[in-house]
């Protein structure tokens, strides 16, 4: 899977296209296939600073990204809100521990997904 992500805080030239395993998804959480995100000012604190080194310790690389828009292609155990190919909005972050949105996979808990318009 592809994600936009950075190995170090800057300008808009530390973003890169890296690719990591297919996440699957653990108990309560959905699996995301993304088709959009928004690009907000949190993401660009995450990307100047690290949201002012807070992210300094976490695990590399960073991908940023609050919020996704796409279909879900895989559910955990225990989560059952949602079916295959529902079309789903989603809230995450950079701090998560499946990190921001920009991804082509994106997991998140079930309680962060709603279905979309």
């Amino acid at each position: 899977m592809k994600v936009i992500g950075l190995w170090e805080f800057g300008g808009p030239e530390v973003l890169k296209i890296i690719e990591l395993p297919d996440p699957h998804p653990g108990p309560g959480e959905v699996r995301v296939r993304v088709h959009a995100v928004a690009v907000n000012p949190s993401d660009l604190a995450v990307r100047a600073s690290g949201y002012g080194g807070r992210m300094d310790a976490l695990p590399k690389p960073h991908i940023p990204g609050w919020d996704a828009a796409g279909v879900i292609d895989a559910i955990g155990p225990g989560a059952g809100r949602f079916a295959l190919g529902d079309k789903v909005l989603a809230v995450t972050n950079a701090i998560s521990p499946h990190k921001g949105a920009y991804q082509q996979q994106l997991i998140a808990p079930e309680a962060s997904v709603v279905r979309a318009p």
